[in-house]
């Protein structure tokens, strides 16, 4: 209400609803714990699929996503270093693509991997 001429005034501003994540509809990493377990992963593929196993990680649905993608990356990486010269190159470049994995794992944001994420997709569940 209007103090100087007794009549209301206008109505208050609701609030404003909350902001999506950076990720769009995917959850933020639960920790830091998580964002650097899933790092790691993409570098030692043992780390990744360890995160996947264990209790409190295994249902994060970050963790889940990095971890599948660093599992496909490094076999594909194995893959490709058993076949001469071609393969190599094509290691050399899935390492790249490990390193800005495990940046962005980092970072706390989803990176889908051209190729591996089409691959693992039904494995992440989207």
């Amino acid at each position: 209400m209007d103090e100087t001429t007794g009549t209301p005034g206008p109505p208050p501003t609701p609030p404003m609803p909350p902001a999506p994540s950076a990720s769009g509809d995917r959850p933020d990493p639960a920790s830091d714990t998580s964002k650097l377990l899933v790092a790691v992963g993409y570098i030692v593929w043992i780390v990744a699929l360890i995160a996947i196993l264990i209790d409190p990680y295994k249902e994060e649905k970050f963790v889940k996503f990095h971890a599948v993608q660093a599992l496909a990356l490094g076999v594909a990486v194995m893959i490709s270093w058993m076949i001469p010269i071609i393969g190599w190159i094509v290691g050399i470049v899935l390492f790249v693509f490990q390193i800005l994995g495990a940046i962005k794992a980092f970072q706390g944001k989803y990176y889908e991997m051209p190729i591996i994420y089409g691959l693992v997709k039904g494995f992440i569940g989207e």
